[in-house]
């Protein structure tokens, strides 16, 4: 069970200002997801327009991150709990606008009004945004059948109940939106839902009896208790009839229950908390204008002042609370996550500002002061930090390059300088034995390729207007664009070595000598790619020696063309008929002996022939996962810079297993 109802509060407990006001003190704010399934549409016209029910009263059940324990929670559908003043201009989006699909709306919402305690409106998909007309499609088959409502929490109401988990009921909500979603709960919901209101009572005589049952359990004013019990008793049984009276006169006898109900629940959470002064106690069950969450904030703004962090419970909570925020960003920048965390769907909608909030358990409405907390601690920059890496490790991954499928990868310790031992001599035939079985030792020579790693990268900032404009899409954006170009770095490098260009143009190896001359018999010079000229570079690279003259026998495995030389490339290795042949029966000596890589990095006409191992070599420093990382570099109150760095470097191990050949203009 929920251990405090206080708990609870402190979740919800979220301060807003809109248009430079703020809300009075019974106003708090927690962003609604909450998913229903769909059955088939079926629209009897052209105008894309059909009837949903966008949500009900079904009980859903919630782990409550702050405390790891379930609770039921129903969001109630009177005229006096919803709020529908901008559901004029409210919207049909997918996925709430964080998905694939981006933030422009699919559709507009008509009609929308409370009937039978359900919230139901007209949805009609627009005609001009191209993304609606997928999205239609795959309503229309049945593919897309679930729908989400969006909103936001104002006021609750907490009963714990004997042998169950705790029911929460949202007494007061903000509709904002309707969207298609992929996976839902609420089945009472959905397009071409039924309109009837069977059961519809009956879940209201269930709920009584959960109040009955709560009097019953109070110690205070017992004639008062048994007094209510009989109204509401008499009232579930006319509910029964299902006339227009009955259910005014039940909603006669919980209004006069409301005041019991409330200091009941004022008196539970000073019970519960432990720690509050019978002035406080009295001053709140007095006034009837007070609610339980006023009460709850009042504390909670008390213990605001004694310490400036308001922590999320026991170590394991925090750490699972961090993982879900985590999550959360990361798919909210577009990033896929085969199994995020079950409870990050909570998260979704929050922003900058939101996790800088639930981080320091400010309760104030100064966002700066907000901020500055923020800033100060440690559990903000570190979040920011996860939600960072691994944004920047997932554009990383997606980014083009080809350096990777042909190169060697290792990783290296630090950032001293590595001597690449080349051994000669190697491969050739063992010696025969003299009858005494005296053995002749073999001569070997070594080449040392000297190398090291170098840093590459970027600073970020992230300052406190940023977090309190909510602006994480710059923020997102920058360190995707960092993921991008240090694949493109890591890959120009490479290519650079291939081609002794840029920092590489006067590369040489060991020997003093290039990686690519006439008299290593790996370079052939000035001939278009055909079949003639492969057979040569296929040819030559076999015919490699080591130092004692035996030919190492080195089969090539791909052969790097520009895009340029693509479409001749594909055509030379994978046609079943020799394309230099006059007759189409002559079989092609290449086909499929080589895979054709294409770099735009390379110069129009040169082409090269690669072999499977000991060509070229790449390093990652030891501990990033071969991938760029973030991490902090400076914090103050006023912003923090995140470093993002990439640590790479590159050598060429053995020349016998490249070729190059210089090409001719196309």
């Amino acid at each position: 069970m929920i251990k405090k109802s206080l708990s609870y509060a402190h979740l919800l407990s979220v301060p807003i200002e809109r248009d430079g006001k703020k809300l009075s003190k019974d106003k708090l704010e927690l962003s609604i997801s909450r998913k229903a399934t769909m059955e088939k549409v079926e629209s009897a016209d052209d105008t894309r327009r059909v009837s949903i029910a966008i949500s009900t009263e079904t009980p859903i059940r919630v782990v409550d991150l702050w405390s790891g324990e379930e609770y039921d929670e129903v969001l109630l559908h009177g005229e006096e709990n919803v709020d529908l003043s901008i559901a004029k201009t409210a919207k049909l989006r997918y996925f709430h606008g964080k998905g694939k699909y981006g933030e422009l709306p699919i559709g507009k919402l008509e009609n929308v009004r409370l009937e039978n305690r359900v919230l139901r409106a007209e949805a009609i998909f627009s005609k001009a945004n191209p993304d609606a007309d997928l999205l239609w499609a795959m309503v229309e088959e049945g593919t897309l059948t679930e729908i989400s409502v969006g909103g936001a929490k104002q006021d609750l109401r907490i009963t714990e109940r004997d042998g169950e988990v705790p029911l929460v009921e949202v007494t007061r909500w903000l509709f904002k939106e309707a969207s298609l979603v992929d996976i839902g709960a609420d089945a009472r919901a959905g397009i071409n839902r039924s309109e009837n209101n069977k059961g519809d009572l009956m879940n209201e005589i269930e709920r009584i009896k959960a109040e009955l049952a709560r009097l019953r359990s109070d110690n205070v004013n017992n004639a008062l208790i048994r007094a209510k019990e009989e109204e509401l008793t008499a009232e579930i049984a006319r509910v029964l009839s299902d006339s227009k009276s009955a259910q005014n006169d039940l909603q006669s006898a919980k209004d006069a229950n409301k005041e019991l109900v409330r200091q009941m629940e004022i008196s539970t959470i000073a019970r519960e908390y432990g720690d509050v002064d019978g002035e406080t106690l009295n001053k709140f069950l007095s006034d009837t204008t007070k609610t339980p969450l006023d009460f709850s904030r009042s504390l909670l703004a008390t213990k605001a002042e004694n310490q400036s962090h308001i922590g999320f419970g026991r170590p394991s909570a925090t750490a699972d609370i961090n993982r879900a925020m985590t999550d959360a960003l990361v798919m909210r920048a577009g990033v896929n996550i085969k199994k995020p965390h079950p409870q990050s769907q909570q998260f979704v909608g929050m922003g900058l500002k939101d996790l800088a909030r639930s981080v320091t358990g400010y309760t104030g409405y100064n966002d700066h002061e907000m901020v500055e907390r923020a800033m100060s601690t440690s559990d903000f920059p570190v979040l920011l930090g996860n939600v960072a890496n691994r944004i920047l490790s997932a554009s990383f991954e997606d980014a083009e390059g080809t350096f990777h499928l042909w190169a060697t990868a290792i990783d290296v310790p630090d950032f001293k300088k590595i001597n690449e031992i080349t051994v000669n001599g190697g491969g050739g035939r063992l010696k025969r034995l003299t009858e005494g079985g005296e053995k002749k030792s073999k001569e070997y020579s070594e080449n040392a390729e000297e190398w090291k790693l170098f840093s590459y990268g970027d600073e970020i900032t992230l300052t406190r207007e940023m977090i309190i404009n909510d602006d994480m899409g710059a923020f997102v954006s920058v360190i995707s664009d960092f993921g991008r170009r240090t694949k493109q770095t890591a890959n120009g490098i490479v290519y650079d070595l291939l081609q002794s260009k840029g920092d590489y143009k006067n590369y040489k190896m060991a020997d003093g000598k290039a990686v690519f001359l006439a008299t290593r018999k790996n370079q052939g010079t000035g001939v278009d790619l055909d079949t003639e000229t492969l057979t040569e570079a296929r040819t030559a690279m076999r015919r490699q020696t080591g130092i004692d003259g035996n030919a190492l026998n080195i089969p090539p495995k791909f052969l790097i063309v520009s895009p340029e030389r693509e479409s001749k490339a594909l055509q030379l290795i994978h046609s079943e008929a020799d394309v230099s042949a006059n007759q189409s029966g002559v079989m092609n000596p290449h086909k499929n002996s080589v895979q054709v890589i294409v770099e735009s990095e390379l110069d129009a006409e040169p082409w090269y022939l690669v072999a499977g191992r000991r060509t070229v070599k790449v390093g990652y420093l030891q501990g990033t996962n071969r991938e760029p990382i973030v991490r902090e570099k400076i914090r103050t109150l006023a912003y923090i810079t995140f470093e993002c760095v990439f640590d790479f470097g590159a050598v060429v191990e053995d020349y016998r297993g490249l070729y190059k050949n210089t090409g001719v203009s196309a």
